[in-house]
C-alpha cells in the first residue's frame, strides 16, 4: 500500500507493509518508519512504536480492487433507548486521509468515502532496491563512531 506525497506521485514515506494477523484482520507498518498504524478510542490514527489491539484493522475488499480498513478494536455504538436522537445501526471506524493527506478521525468516516478507499499494489523491483538501500544506510549511519557523524 502507498500513500500519496503531495500531489506529485508516490514518496518512500508513504510504503506501507499489509501482514495478516488473522483471518480478515491486518496490521499496517511503515516499511521505513518501523511503527504500526493504529487508531485510539478517540478515532485519531497514530504511529505506535510496538504492535497492540489498537493496530488491528478488519480490511475489506471493494469491487475494482479498493480495499478499506476499519478499526478492529473501536467502533460507534448504537445510542440508547431514552434519547432523542433516533438510534443508529453500530458504524465501524475506517482509516481515512483527506485531500491534503491528513488522517481524518475514525468517527467521521465512512465506508463508500473516496478518503477510506486505498488501492494496495504490489512492490516493483525499483522499489524492492529501494528499501533495500534505505536499511544498509541505516545500518551505515547507527554504526558510525560519534566523531563522524554530524
Amino acid at each position: 500500500l502507498t500513500l500519496p506525497k503531495g500531489s506529485r506521485g508516490f514518496g518512500c514515506r508513504g510504503i506501507l507493509e499489509i501482514t495478516a494477523v488473522d483471518v480478515g484482520i491486518v496490521a499496517i507498518k511503515g516499511l521505513f518508519s518501523g511503527r504500526y498504524l493504529a487508531m485510539n478510542k478517540r478515532g485519531r490514527l497514530y504511529a505506535s512504536e510496538n504492535y497492540n489491539a489498537e493496530c488491528e484493522f478488519v480490511e475489506r475488499i471493494h469491487e475494482l480492487g479498493y480495499n478499506t480498513y476499519a478499526s478492529r478494536l473501536y467502533r460507534t455504538v448504537p445510542s440508547r433507548a431514552g434519547t432523542k436522537r433516533k438510534a443508529s445501526a453500530e458504524r465501524l471506524w475506517y482509516v481515512s486521509i483527506n485531500g491534503k493527506g491528513r488522517p481524518r478521525r475514525g468517527f467521521k468516516t465512512r465506508r463508500t468515502q473516496k478518503s477510506s478507499l486505498f488501492l494496495p499494489r504490489v512492490l516493483d523491483n525499483k522499489d524492492h532496491e529501494m528499501v533495500r538501500l534505505f536499511h544498509t544506510n541505516v545500518k551505515y549511519r547507527d554504526n558510525k563512531p560519534r566523531h563522524m557523524q554530524m
